[in-house]
């Protein structure tokens, strides 16, 4: 497990264990975090405020909306890659299916079913949590055995178990690609200086299989290509129908891309970043890990997808005054203060 891995695992553990966790923890006996619609107030760690008054809430919300913003100018779609909820939750249901996969005739008839069947509980567990930001979830889980939960608890409950078992098992990746408004409003968050996920055509252009043992274009005469000739290169594959045919070479002229497309089978819904940036890229760097090991059969080195900003990869001197981060940072201290300045007066 390298870095990345455990870093992912680590915001899994983090994600996961806030999400279920809150509910049950108290402050001065009452609950941390608690929105009772009923009586019309929210508990939010040691603060009782009322419906008409949480200005706060919303400062806080909108400071936590311009953080957000503001990680993603600097770093990229991070938020994506490691903490959003769809992200952690289809992490832990294709680590489930690692677990439960069983060898021999008797294991294909066991494992769907030990899968589904584990899937479905963490899936209702996780309603029972989602209700139990509305309602104490001591009172729900004591509630279970004996059925005894009103008509909202029950709908909201199976409601949000089924979403979560349907989104993860059918959807997962597809609700970023078509549904999740961040990857479209992703660009107008970055620049030039942002880092993702690229590849480096200079360096894997023109891609084509070749015996092993040649040498990477830095140990070869022919070394990195000018960036217009390395994006004609990557125009040409990605549109054979308009470009044509790709011209013949040499492995002595041949890029270190081996055109094995292990990018392409590793990436969850199947992109190809080779042939550019998306925005449905949700950069969970599954491209970068399948082409370091093809990278090291060849004896080539890593790095040829790699994560870096598009102007490190074009060379371009770097930008000492940013905007977009400068603009996000201010938003954020702006709304933090009101939100503290807020809370502050209602306690």
């Amino acid at each position: 497990m390298n870095r990345r891995h455990a870093v992912q695992w680590l915001a899994l553990a983090v994600m996961l264990g806030l999400f279920y966790g809150l509910p049950w923890l108290r402050w001065h006996d009452t609950a941390v975090l608690l929105f009772d619609i009923e009586a019309r107030h929210i508990h939010f760690f040691g603060l009782d405020l009322r419906t008409d008054a949480i200005l706060p809430l919303l400062w806080l919300a909108l400071a936590a909306l311009a953080a957000l913003c503001l990680v993603t100018s600097l770093c990229g779609r991070l938020w994506c890659a490691y903490a959003c909820p769809q992200t952690v939750l289809t992490r832990l249901h294709r680590a489930l299916r690692r677990v439960t996969t069983l060898d021999g005739l008797v294991g294909d008839r066991i494992e769907p079913v030990l899968r589904h069947a584990l899937w479905a509980a963490i899936a209702l567990w996780t309603g029972i949590t989602f209700v139990g930001y509305f309602s104490p979830i001591g009172g729900l889980v004591a509630a279970l055995p004996a059925f005894a939960l009103n008509g909202w608890e029950v709908f909201w409950i199976a409601f949000y178990a089924l979403a979560t078992w349907a989104n993860v098992l059918f959807l997962h990746e597809q609700v970023c690609t078509y549904l999740c408004p961040y990857s479209r409003v992703q660009p107008w968050l970055t620049d030039a200086c942002t880092p993702s996920i690229h590849y480096d055509a200079r360096r894997g252009e023109p891609r084509g299989a070749r015996p092993a043992g040649g040498g990477s274009v830095m140990q070869r005469a022919r070394g990195l290509l000018d960036p217009v000739t390395a994006r004609d290169y990557v125009f040409r594959a990605a549109h054979p129908a308009s470009a044509g045919p790709r011209p013949t070479f040499g492995d002595a002229h041949l890029g270190d891309c081996t055109d094995c497309d292990a990018c392409v089978r590793a990436c969850p819904i199947g992109l190809d970043i080779r042939n550019g940036r998306t925005d449905a890229c949700i950069e969970c760097s599954a491209c970068v890990d399948a082409c370091d090991d093809a990278m090291a059969r060849s004896g080539f080195p890593a790095g040829l997808i790699l994560r870096a900003s598009s102007a490190r990869i074009e060379q371009r001197p770097p930008v000492p005054l940013r905007v977009r981060p400068l603009l996000f940072g201010a938003l954020t201290l702006l709304f933090l203060a009101l939100a503290i300045a807020g809370l502050l007066a209602a306690n």
